[in-house]
């Protein structure tokens, strides 16, 4: 029973990102490239043996190819629930075209042994970096007219339009503190002449840990989402378990993002962002407690059934 209801979800999710039409398939291919790259660079880390942190890693390439492969993933279930099309070939060719020059930059860089960010070591490793912010600026625009466009055209149900909206926003917030990064690097570079090893807010602040959560929010409410469609769930049950969810994540990630700029580490945040967070992830686990507790019976009833 068990066994067979994770593959059903595996499948529901799966179907959820097949695409449908030639701009979704081009931005769904370099999701499935940039996360191949992932598991391929991943590989490397392992034979290779080299340390996880650092400015030079396999880490880099694994992270940035992980990360924007499962963001191109994401909104091909984005523009699957929008009505126009006008704008789907901007958005994928800005998004999906863009991350996968990003990462490749990022790739040649650690296989040339030299750090992808931060570099002014020589006019070529300069000319790397200013590529690759035009890149991240690139994707940015695509997310931004994605916000804009999913505003006014998002379809489907009540669920759907909540996990898509709050996530692309999320990925909005995770660009402005993704520039603050930057800032902060470029800040050490100029005082130390040093690329980073590593990068924080202040004394001790998780700006890295802030930046992912915001990138990654669209899988975490996109999942539950096509979860809870695949239930029996009433509509408004339904909508009130994704608003929980919802609800929490957005504490949750409020709760880390301010600690980071406090200059604080995540573990040791104040005690009401502490709470903040604590309740933050109590919501997103109770949405998706709800949501496979009522796969659960409509698994049983439909075995019942047969």
């Amino acid at each position: 029973m068990v066994q067979r209801g994770v593959v059903g979800m595996v499948t529901q999710v799966w179907t959820a990102v097949r695409p449908h039409g030639g701009a979704q398939r081009f931005l769904w291919w370099c999701g499935t490239l940039l996360l191949a790259s992932a598991v391929a660079h991943s590989v490397v880390a392992v034979v290779d043996g080299t340390p996880w942190l650092g400015s030079v890693s396999w880490r880099k390439p694994i992270v940035f190819g992980a990360s924007f492969g499962l963001l191109a993933w994401s909104v091909v279930w984005v523009l699957r629930n929008m009505q126009r099309r006008w704008l789907r070939w901007p958005v994928v060719v800005l998004l999906g075209g863009f991350s996968v020059f990003e990462v490749a930059l990022i790739s040649m860089q650690v296989w040339r042994g030299q750090p992808s960010h931060f570099n002014n070591t020589s006019p070529f490793d300069e000319k790397v970096f200013e590529l690759m912010g035009q890149s991240v600026l690139a994707v940015a625009a695509a997310i931004g007219l994605l916000l804009v466009w999913a505003v006014f055209d998002l379809r489907g149900s009540a669920v759907v339009r909540v996990a898509a909206l709050a996530g692309i926003t999320a990925q909005v917030v995770a660009g402005y503190i993704g520039t603050r990064l930057i800032a902060e690097g470029d800040a050490v570079v100029a005082a130390t002449g040093h690329v980073p090893e590593d990068l924080v807010f202040g004394a001790a602040g998780s700006a890295k840990l802030a930046h992912a959560i915001g990138i990654h929010g669209i899988q975490v409410l996109a999942v539950l989402a096509i979860l809870l469609e695949g239930t029996r769930l009433a509509p408004r049950a339904r909508l009130s378990a994704m608003l929980i969810a919802t609800v929490g994540y957005a504490g949750a990630y409020t709760a880390v993002t301010l600690t980071a700029y406090d200059g604080r580490p995540w573990t040791d945040p104040t005690v009401l962002l502490g709470v903040l967070g604590l309740f933050g992830v109590v919501g997103v686990a109770v949405g998706y407690l709800r949501a496979l507790m009522a796969r659960d019976v409509a698994d049983e009833r439909t075995v019942v059934v047969a």
